[in-house]
């Protein structure tokens, strides 16, 4: 009987045994067939790419394209097996996104019936110019409607575009905001409030962060001085009031304490 029993258990092994490694094989062979498909085979290769180009040239356009390949293919050693014509490692990427400043935009929509790829890139639209210490063009820059710094740019001079001399001492970089958010929605409606009262200033001095103040320059116009902390839209009637005094007449306005308004004649 034992004699029996230790043949039965050696056949239950050997059939364990042979169930487990052919099951080994079979995931084996079905990986192996698997990556044939994904490396071998065009099976999955893109057929075509569609650029929606949103204020920018097809020049810039490859460009960004060829670095978000080598973006890719340095992501992990099987993106780098598979390739960048493989549909399947191509993917919306907030870090590459955040690796390109000047875009707004690097979106993917992937049509894996059709094999095809759609990327909508959009150019960062320039709001304006941020110099620091207002006189080495080495040290401008351009931001965007949130304030954040995302290319190098020239010193212009006249008032076609949006200029802040910023003479805080600070540093600033691409990627940096150039102030923080609420302050610069308030120098937004500052902006925005000359404009509604046809005030034709698009030069701006900071002198120190800390004060979170800003004044503005002009020969043609009275020195006028924000504070950044203050919704500036609170002193609209007061600059309509003193507008019709004649600005030709008024030295200074001061709007940096909440409700008040002071101003000097000439």
């Amino acid at each position: 009987m034992e004699i029996i029993a230790e043949k039965q258990r050696k056949r239950k092994r050997l059939a364990f045994k042979f169930k487990a490694y052919s099951t080994i094989i079979f995931f084996s062979l079905l990986i192996v067939f698997a990556l044939y498909l994904l490396i071998q085979t065009n099976i999955f290769k893109i057929k075509n790419i569609e650029v929606v180009q949103l204020n920018i040239n097809q020049s810039e356009t490859q460009k960004i394209i060829g670095k978000y390949k080598i973006f890719l293919a340095g992501q992990s050693k099987i993106k780098a097996i598979l390739g960048t014509d493989n549909i399947l490692v191509w993917e919306n990427s907030e870090e590459f996104l955040k690796s390109q400043p000047h875009i707004s935009e690097f979106s993917i929509e992937k049509d894996y019936l059709n094999r095809e790829v759609k990327i909508k890139i959009s150019d960062r639209e320039k709001f304006g110019i941020w110099c620091l210490s207002g006189q080495n063009p080495s040290n401008c820059w351009w931001f965007d409607k949130y304030g954040l710094i995302f290319e190098k740019a020239p010193l212009v001079e006249g008032e076609m575009i949006y200029k802040i001399n910023d003479f805080s001492g600070r540093d600033l970089k691409i990627g940096d905001l150039a102030i923080s958010g609420y302050l610069f929605q308030n120098l937004s409606k500052i902006f925005g409030v000359l404009e509604k009262l046809e005030i034709n200033i698009r030069t701006f001095q900071l002198s120190e962060l800390s004060s979170q103040e800003i004044s503005t320059e002009s020969a043609l116009y009275p020195k006028i001085y924000f504070s950044l902390r203050i919704d500036p839209n609170l002193s609209i009637a007061t600059l309509q009031s003193l507008k019709k005094t004649g600005w030709n007449k008024i030295e200074y306005i001061d709007l940096r304490v909440e409700n008040r308004a002071f101003y000097k004649l000439k």
